[in-house]
């Protein structure tokens, strides 16, 4: 018998055997929900619009009411600096004609060879006592015997909406309003206060930031 058995295993390796122990728990059909429906249902509890509307007034909001220039403050004290425009040349300066005007290494001045043509004043037009002030420098009779002199002004915020202030200085001024993005001028110019305004001395520009009394 015993060999009969072995013989069978050797005959028909496929044979095998089974026990049957019963069902040990609760068991679920598997469900796997394809990825573009599951997209599509998600996508439908979305109000687009509403989205949309979103998105459009925090775009506003940033170009009606720019980040503030980060580190200017209301001057606490009367402060004026001068800034030099000079550099050196990484190349030699050429003219159309071919002519080299100057050699690379060489310093410039650009204001030996042209004038600034303009004021700028910065402010922060959320400060009330700021655009009081601007309003009267822009109005002065100082400044309206420079504009015929072609000095034209120029107003940079450091923080307050371009708008709101275009609108408050009303058409005559509309057009002189910008802003100081990314505080590239204020960090140029080395300005830490407003308001400040910045003209032409000679061969520099003199820079004040004035304590508002």
């Amino acid at each position: 018998m015993k060999r009969m058995i072995i013989l069978l295993l050797i005959i028909s390796p496929t044979i095998a055997f089974a026990i049957d122990f019963g069902k040990q728990g609760q068991t679920f059909k598997v469900l796997e929900e394809p990825f573009i429906e599951m997209l599509k249902k998600r996508l439908d509890k979305l109000d687009l619009e509403k989205e949309k509307q979103k998105i459009e007034d925090r775009a506003k909001e940033r170009v009606e009411n720019p980040q503030a220039v980060s580190g200017i403050n209301p001057a606490r004290k009367d402060r004026i600096f001068y800034f030099d425009p000079s550099y050196i040349l990484d190349k030699d300066a050429v003219l159309p004609c071919g002519k080299v005007l100057h050699k690379a290494g060489t310093k410039v001045n650009p204001l030996e060879h042209m004038d600034l043509g303009r004021r700028l004043f910065f402010i922060d037009s959320r400060q009330e006592d700021q655009i009081a002030w601007l309003k009267e420098r822009l109005n002065s009779p100082l400044a309206k015997q420079e504009q015929k002199e072609q000095v034209e002004d120029r107003v940079i915020l450091v923080a307050g909406s371009v708008f709101k202030l275009q609108e408050l200085l009303g058409e005559e001024h509309a057009d002189k309003v910008y802003f100081d993005q990314a505080g590239e001028l204020t960090t140029k110019f080395v300005i830490k206060a407003s308001p400040a305004v910045v003209e032409q001395e000679g061969l520099k520009l003199k820079i004040e930031e004035v304590r508002l009394k």
